[in-house]
């Protein structure tokens, strides 16, 4: 990572070796997705303590797959800038479901996380920020519980303050301005003070009780990112087989947000990547249950801070 220069670099060969040994601090890249794009692009890169930031845009012909790991001091963000790009399908080799999903189009990987990705042809272009673990650490007594409820969250996370800080970020690194870097590093902490809130991460041995089996978390998950409008919380409860107040409680021990938040969350999440695939916004709000144009933009500048024409292509 360099300090700021930018330009149009086509990475190939020795460029490409080069710049897989520059991550190596921070991802074990077993099969790497460079080995089969078309072409590679940093449009802008820049290093600071405790992290670094690229703006990147690649393409790709074929089906491509990667695998890599998180170092266990790296946290890896990644946002789309261009809708979400092609269809792609993650599976987290680590997790106790192992399970193909999908990441959102702003999606966090905590330490230690092993995935393996797979996206039909097209293009991407996005930000990828890379922050050191002590970031998140220096507010914490020790190593934060990743729980798999969580995981699920982190990589669904569009919308709020933490997608303002990452366009924040993406704004100060594609127009660098005075003092630039040390901007970062401010954002940088701030980001990692909204997911320590966010999450409400605690260290490794201070694990919370009470909450929601895997199955029941399953099904809510499930129901909420089904290709049908947005459930009700009765819809939820009467799916647990719970009264609604006390599945909210569940929820809310289980993974530190309340249950009417995620579901604002998958909202967001699912309006955008139907936004980003030309649907009109009545539409959007349509299929996600709203009444009209009128009520699905309102509840989406509320969880956003956006309107949803606003981000479908960022600039």
């Amino acid at each position: 990572m360099n300090d700021g220069s930018s330009g149009d670099v086509r990475q190939t060969g020795a460029a490409l070796e080069a710049r897989k040994r520059d991550l190596s601090r921070w991802v074990d890249i077993r099969k790497s997705i460079f080995d089969d794009v078309d072409r590679f692009t940093a449009e802008r890169q820049v290093s600071f303590a405790g992290g670094a930031i690229e703006v990147r845009r690649y393409s790709w012909s074929k089906p491509v797959e990667s695998v890599w790991t998180t170092g266990q001091r790296c946290y890896l963000f990644h946002m789309a800038l261009d809708g979400g790009g092609p269809p792609h399908v993650v599976t987290n080799l680590r997790s106790g479901r192992n399970a193909p999903g999908h990441m959102g189009r702003l999606a966090m990987v905590p330490p230690g996380q092993e995935l393996s990705s797979i996206s039909q042809p097209g293009s991407s272009r996005g930000i990828r920020c890379l922050l050191d673990a002590a970031l998140l650490e220096s507010f914490l007594d020790d190593v934060p519980d990743w729980r798999e409820a969580s995981l699920h969250e982190a990589f669904h996370l569009s919308g709020g303050q933490i997608e303002w800080l990452m366009r924040r970020m993406y704004r100060e690194t594609a127009e660098p301005d005075f003092a630039t870097v040390p901007m970062l590093e401010v954002l940088s902490k701030q980001l990692a003070v909204e997911i320590v809130r966010k999450f409400r991460l605690r260290s490794i041995n201070d694990f919370r009780a009470g909450g929601l089996a895997p199955w029941r978390m399953q099904r809510i998950r499930e129901r909420l990112h089904a290709d049908a409008p947005l459930p009700d919380l009765t819809e939820l409860a009467m799916l647990c087989d719970m009264t609604v107040r006390h599945l909210a409680r569940a929820f809310r021990t289980e993974t530190g947000q309340t249950l009417g938040k995620y579901r604002e969350q998958v909202m967001v999440e699912r309006a955008t990547q139907m936004l980003g695939k030309g649907m009109t916004i009545r539409d959007v709000g349509m299929a996600l249950g709203f009444s009209g144009a009128g009520g699905f933009r309102s509840a989406f500048r509320r969880a956003t801070g956006f309107l949803p024409g606003e981000i479908k292509a960022p600039r």
